[in-house]
């Protein structure tokens, strides 16, 4: 069975140290509770996803948005004041940026292929939040919504494969379409046609996740 883990984790892998990234490949090979049962994952900007994807879904209503807002909205109101809203509060603002800076990019949304990135026995989980026809352009776009902005060299690594993922899946999308889109701050990378001493570090990075993987334990 193969390794799986997130592009964003494979990025933060190997921007870690050994112990940081133990406990990293701990997180995704034991991701069960005491029964065994796989936890549920709470993605923390999964209405502000959904609401940008439906959004470009509608033609670009703003209504989808606003309703979402005021969702969130209502939904904030009515949790205990004890407890801690911040993940909505999230959410709300990262609608609020999307709208302020990316409202009027007219994408057509496309299915989600769902690449992703096979070396050794590793297989890295790459897909778009949204994958999409701009203007008889395809695009794959990775959304961040974070409040502390990711650095460079991970914003390169999660370009790079993403890319290479599409490339595998003859997705007929160049690099320079492959887009991490900080939403937060107003700022768009694309990736890079050719690099390829990332590729060998990429690669390098998922044999050394296949050596550890063994010897992580619970």
């Amino acid at each position: 069975m193969a390794i799986k883990i997130s592009v964003t984790g494979l990025a933060k892998f190997m921007k870690s140290g050994p112990a940081s990234q133990r406990t990293l490949l701990k997180a995704y090979k034991f991701d069960t509770d005491k029964n065994g049962n796989k936890r549920p994952q709470i993605v923390r900007y999964s209405e502000a996803r959904a609401a940008i994807k439906k959004y470009h879904e509608s033609g670009n209503d703003v209504a989808t948005l606003l309703a979402a807002m005021t969702a969130l909205q209502k939904k904030e109101a009515a949790i205990d004041p004890e407890k801690d809203t911040s993940r909505i509060k999230d959410n709300i603002r990262a609608i609020e940026a999307y709208m302020k800076y990316f409202s009027k990019n007219n994408f057509i949304v496309l299915e989600n292929p769902k690449p992703k990135y096979t070396h050794g026995g590793v297989e890295v989980t790459t897909s778009p939040d949204l994958f999409v026809d701009d203007k008889g352009v395809k695009k794959m776009i990775k959304l961040d919504f974070n409040s502390t902005p990711l650095d460079l060299e991970s914003i390169k690594i999660i370009l790079k494969v993403m890319h290479e993922a599409a490339a595998a899946k003859n997705l007929d999308v160049e690099p320079k379409n492959v887009i991490y889109l900080d939403v937060s701050r107003n700022e768009q990378h694309a990736g890079a046609k050719l690099n390829k001493q990332l590729k060998k570090d990429i690669d390098a990075a998922c044999e050394t996740i296949e050596d550890i993987w063994p010897k992580v334990k619970q």
